[in-house]
């Protein structure tokens, strides 16, 4: 598997996977950011042919461009996983131009999450794509089966949700007068470990009160 892109998502996923192989192959418009990673091996365009499965992990603006400047150097057959969350298979399909197929290897989650907790799953249409792509990453990464657009909607919903909160919650510690520098603090720490506990039900006490109190039923300990 090649990974096309070294931004936020390719970093994250470079970072769980190289546990798992000696270096992780990637291509990078930027080829010394690359070569300054020692869990990277910079693939050059000419050797893109070599690689029956390639990964695209660039931002949905970026496919137009990498695929009328590259399309014509990977093999006939080559299948593109594609995870930009906007991008759909009816999208994609107008770069294949039926030399190549396409698979949806969509990230329900946050880029940083994933490369800090190991925490997030790729998302594929079938059994068959979330197979191959675990024979190359093995359990480093996190995988289930759902539709693309499912994905995108989990994560615009909770994109949204968790920023009204932040802003809720910025706007009542300013009027608690509590400084910007505590508030930055707790800001960038505590929805994140509320949201892990949340997930594995590993609230402390005051969360466990408040969420019985709010649901009104019983909390399990």
């Amino acid at each position: 598997m090649l990974i096309i892109g070294y931004g936020k998502l390719g970093r994250a996923m470079i970072s769980r996977i190289a546990t798992k192989n000696t270096t992780v192959d990637v291509f990078n418009r930027t080829k010394a950011a690359v070569d300054g990673d020692p869990l990277c091996n910079y693939v050059p365009p000419e050797d893109f042919h070599r690689y029956s499965k390639v990964l695209i992990a660039l931002p949905a603006q970026a496919y137009d461009d990498f695929f009328i400047r590259w399309n014509g150097y990977f093999s006939e057959g080559t299948c593109f996983f594609y995870c930009a969350t906007n991008v759909m298979k009816e999208d994609m399909d107008t770069y294949m131009k039926d030399r190549y197929t396409a698979a949806p290897c969509k990230l329900a989650g946050h880029a940083t999450m994933l490369q800090t907790m190991g925490e997030g799953a790729f998302v594929f249409e079938n059994d068959q794509r979330r197979t191959q792509f675990q024979q190359w990453c093995g359990d480093a990464l996190k995988t289930m089966v759902a539709d693309e657009r499912d994905v995108q909607k989990a994560n615009r919903i909770a994109t949204e949700e968790s920023l009204r909160a932040l802003l809720h919650m910025e706007e009542r510690l300013q009027q608690e007068h509590v400084s910007a520098d505590l508030m930055g603090t707790v800001s960038a720490s505590i929805p994140g470990g509320i949201a892990y506990a949340h997930k594995y039900q590993q609230h402390g006490h005051f969360a466990r009160d408040l969420l019985q109190k709010w649901k009104g039923g019983s909390v399990d300990e």
